[in-house]
């Protein structure tokens, strides 16, 4: 039965030629749809319980863990009132965190603990089987025991591509998530490899050693500066107030706003940072692509005397860690492999004389009389470093004329003939 079972899993996997995606886009509900959709959250946390008690009870009475099919022979549609599907998917998926966590701690990472904690709420998850098209309009199955979900159907969205949906609550407001099968891209043809610096004021730097990229993040950093100081300002209204009072709740439903706001600008300008970059490991043919991780520059702070309050303010907000994720996922759909590596002493060791010196602006300089950009030299230290396992001499320094500079900006550039361009 085994090779007949490895035999469907192949065949199922050759069936999906292109790439999976996600569509997210907030939901419009009635107070009808929303408490439905209440109600079906609950129920999905209510099986999510069930499922760690269970688990947790066979290995403290028999010392045994449970499987996905033991536990879909415990929990149905019978037991729950939702679509059956839907408890597959919430099985499955303790089922997939159980084993991601055995796999840790097998290595050796004990700190990552099976689940355990219960939950009021959880995600509604819903697979193809449970998903409909009538008129122009999704229709989300439940089961028997509840009502269908029905919401205009996306115009982005072909019916045909979806594989899958979720329900999530995120920032006060319910979001449909919709995995949706899209062409393959045309992956990367090469055996180059590249480094990345990253920073506060150059969000990314790159360089495979001759040509090099620089994405400015100044509008980023500076976005992320007025959302500090317009947050400081309403919070100080909002201190102001009597607790429960109309004007109170007035202004932190405007600060909610204005954060919502901030998020989804930030979010467009990562976008827009990572796209950079994908395009341009796709132009140099790319194919393993090395990030120097800042991991730690933001652990104690507030004890490093020497370190200014408005430095302290920047590296705190310094969101790295997400243009690093919206990186590694572009990358990956065009064949490009991403490592995290170390990256200390890459933007102060000379690639000429391999001496460190400690650098106090953006300009290079070394006593050998080496010049050059520093997050430049950074990103082409971070290649080196990977590639040789250690800082190599003798290199050449990267030249004005091989650099390219974009910047990133939100508002367009309106020149003097009144033509709008913009920069991205």
């Amino acid at each position: 039965m085994e090779p007949c079972k490895n035999n469907m899993k192949e065949q199922k996997k050759k069936e999906s030629k292109g790439d999976i995606i996600v569509r997210k886009f907030p939901l419009r509900l009635t107070f009808e749809e929303r408490r439905l959709v209440d109600t079906l959250r609950k129920e999905a946390a209510n099986l999510w319980n069930d499922c760690l008690d269970l688990h947790w009870w066979l290995y403290d009475v028999y010392r045994v863990w449970t499987s996905a099919s033991e536990k879909k022979k415990w929990y149905n549609a019978t037991t729950h009132k939702l679509h059956a599907q839907s408890i597959q998917a919430i099985i499955e998926l303790h089922e997939e965190t159980c084993k991601r966590k055995r796999k840790l701690r097998v290595k050796g990472d004990k700190q990552w603990r099976y689940s355990y904690k219960h939950k009021k709420f959880f995600s509604v998850k819903f697979k193809k089987a449970a998903i409909t098209c009538k008129v122009k309009k999704l229709q989300f199955s439940n089961g028997k025991q509840q009502l269908p979900l029905v919401i205009p159907q996306p115009k982005h969205i072909d019916f045909h591509t979806i594989k899958s949906a979720e329900i999530v609550w995120h920032k006060d407001q319910y979001w449909m998530h919709i995995a949706v099968e899209v062409p393959k891209q045309k992956q990367v043809q090469g055996k180059k490899e590249a480094g990345c610096d990253l920073g506060l004021i150059h969000a990314a730097v790159l360089s495979d050693g001759k040509s090099h990229f620089i994405a400015t993040g100044r509008e980023l950093r500076s976005l992320q500066r007025y959302r500090n100081k317009k947050l400081k300002e309403l919070q100080k209204l909002i201190s102001r107030k009597k607790t429960g009072s109309n004007k109170r709740q007035k202004l932190i439903l405007r600060k909610r706003r204005f954060l919502e706001k901030m998020e989804r600008r930030i979010e467009y300008l990562l976008h827009t940072i990572s796209k950079m970059v994908t395009n341009w490991c796709v132009e140099h043919h790319i194919k393993i692509f090395y990030i120097g991780t800042p991991d730690g520059v933001q652990k104690n702070m507030k004890k490093k005397k020497k370190t200014r309050k408005e430095i302290r303010q920047q590296l705190s907000n310094w969101s790295f860690g997400q243009l690093i994720e919206k990186i590694k996922y572009k990358l990956k759909l065009r064949g490009v492999s991403v490592e995290i590596v170390e990256e200390s002493y890459t933007s102060g060791t000379c690639p000429s004389c391999g001496e460190f010196r400690k650098q106090w602006n953006r300009n290079f300089h070394c006593k050998c009389g080496a010049k050059g950009h520093r997050d430049v030299v950074g990103a082409i230290n971070i290649l080196d470093k990977s590639v040789n396992k250690q800082f190599t001499k003798n290199r050449e320094l990267p030249k004005l004329e091989n650099t390219k500079y974009r910047r990133v900006l939100l508002t367009p550039i309106v020149p003097h003939n009144g033509a709008k361009r913009t920069v991205a």
